[in-house]
């Protein structure tokens, strides 16, 4: 592990960056392939299913897709905080696989720009396969309006939270065109500067990175803070403690 020196909140301790990018492991990659083959074949199936009741419910097309929006940014500001706030990269299989990613960023946040759209993508839709499975039993049709829109919502919101890590990654790229500047300077999509308060140490904040559009809101009620402290009473586990290490995490939370 190596040291780096930080204002806040003492002395942040973080894996080696090297060691991190190097433990990407090739089983998960495979997974990850056919998690996207997967996620991709179902959203087809689910895609034609919405299409032949569409004319009936078009009106269930605006309001699941608004929502679907807004809940990617929760759902994808959910995974994040996890992924930053609990667990170890030398957990067996969930640590290199899952966790590892999340120490990379903050040790290296323009690594994410170099990973290709497997390694970026398809862990997300590896996650929403299950869900799009799921769909398949949801009965369609003017009679079914309540399953009806439970599956346009979730079949935006199973498409936008796909997308969540690659507008987090555009987050990141120092190149990028006009139309992704636009997007990013009206806030359609994660704007760097916003999501630059979330890499300032400790990475204890501003979680959501589809929109960003909650992070001011989850951070005035004390979210995820609470939702920690309440992890903290039942398991006695420290937050971060593998990010930043324990000095700074036991300071963090006093």
């Amino acid at each position: 592990m190596q040291d780096k020196e930080q204002s806040t909140p003492s002395v942040i301790v973080q894996r080696d960056k090297d060691e991190l990018a190097k433990g990407y492991p090739k089983w998960f990659r495979f997974l990850e392939t056919i998690g996207l083959i997967l996620f991709f074949i179902l959203v087809a199936i689910i895609a034609i299913r919405i299409s032949i009741v569409a004319n009936e419910l078009w009106y269930f097309i605006l309001p699941s897709l608004i929502l679907g929006w807004i809940f990617s940014d929760f759902i994808g500001g959910l995974v994040h905080w996890a992924g930053d706030t609990w667990g170890s990269v030398d957990m067996p299989i969930l640590g290199p696989a899952l966790i590892r990613p999340f120490r990379e960023h903050h040790v290296d946040p323009y690594a994410i720009t170099r990973h290709d759209f497997i390694e970026t993508n398809a862990a997300c839709a590896l996650a929403g396969v299950p869900i799009l499975f799921s769909c398949l039993f949801l009965k369609m049709g003017k009679e079914f309006p309540i399953s009806s829109f439970i599956a346009f919502f979730v079949f935006f919101l199973t498409i936008f939270v796909l997308f969540t890590n690659q507008i987090h990654k555009w987050a990141h790229t120092k190149k990028k065109n006009k139309i992704l500047i636009f997007l990013q300077n009206a806030h359609i999509i994660l704007n760097p500067e916003h999501h630059q308060i979330h890499h300032t140490p400790p990475f204890n904040k501003y979680y959501c990175i589809t929109t960003g559009w909650l992070n001011s809101f989850l951070n005035s009620i004390g979210f995820f803070p609470k939702f920690e402290k309440l992890i903290m009473k039942y398991t006695h586990a420290l937050p971060r403690r593998d990010d930043i290490g324990v000095s700074a995490a036991e300071k963090e939370i006093k």
